[in-house]
């Protein structure tokens, strides 16, 4: 019997705990690598000895199904306000931000607030699509995935891009579009991305989780997998181990870095 856990008559006793993965490259995929934050996730449910069924579903659905039903778990989730009380906030597990993208000269060196007006891609139920809202942008086209944004921005469907810094570009240059051709128009930094779990969640599973992942971030363990992922340094700004040194709104430590190392 797991430690930590109830002590369940036999083993169809005890809870299935579900892990929801992004499928959202390079933090999940069920296709080739898992991704770093499926490897992160996974290493502490294993050292935890939670065991977990692992999932992949849209993105919305999981939520969902993280909100509504027991024994749930997902990541990462940013912990906005309005989502506070609709999760267990587990550990965080990731830093990420977002950034306002486009290819057209025109639209890098247009004035903020004329780009309200025009169509903008952002990704369902993410701090892109509600930062847009906060904004004021008038016409938001949500999609599925970073993937389907990329594809819209390269064939002119939409000439702007409201995406996550490693997800956008992984997703860009997998539709055939080369990272150098965005131009950064603005970034944001974003509240931590955690792994949550369902409402009621057994607390002291989710002692033992927070407990692994909490070592995890502290050893460097965390940016160590994180790296493993990329061929290129990292920017100091999305590694815990490192104090971010760069401002939000015009700069753009991220997006046109000559050394490649960007997010």
């Amino acid at each position: 019997m797991l430690a930590g856990l109830p002590a369940y008559a036999d083993d169809e006793d005890r809870p299935v705990f579900k892990l929801y993965h992004p499928e959202n490259p390079p933090w999940g995929s069920r296709e080739g690598e898992n991704g770093f934050i499926v490897e992160i996730v996974e290493t502490a449910f294993k050292r935890a000895g939670i065991p977990f069924d692992a999932v992949y579903a849209p993105w919305k659905r999981e939520q969902t199904m993280v909100q509504k039903h027991p024994n749930g778990f997902m990541a990462p989730l940013t912990r906005v306000e309005h989502r506070e009380k609709l999760y267990t906030w587990v550990a965080p597990v990731n830093i990420s931000f977002l950034q306002l993208v486009t290819r057209s000269n025109a639209l890098y060196e247009a004035p903020f607030e004329e780009l309200k007006g025009m169509q903008v891609a952002a990704r369902m139920e993410s701090p892109a699509e509600f930062m847009l809202k906060d904004l004021g942008f008038q016409s938001i086209t949500i999609v599925e995935d970073e993937e389907a944004a990329a594809r819209m921005i390269l064939a002119d469907r939409v000439l702007l891009w409201m995406q996550r810094g490693l997800p956008g570009h992984w997703a860009y240059e997998k539709a055939g579009g080369r990272v150098p051709d965005l131009k950064v128009i603005r970034f944001w930094r974003t509240p931590l991305q955690y792994l949550a779990a369902s409402p009621g969640t057994d607390p002291e599973v989710i002692a033992k989780l927070r407990a692994e992942l909490d070592a995890m971030r502290a050893s460097g363990e965390m940016d160590r997998i994180k790296q493993s992922y990329f061929s290129f340094p990292l920017h100091c700004d999305v590694l815990f181990a490192c104090t971010p040194a760069s401002g939000e709104g015009n700069a753009k430590p991220f997006g046109h870095s000559t050394e490649g190392d960007t997010e």
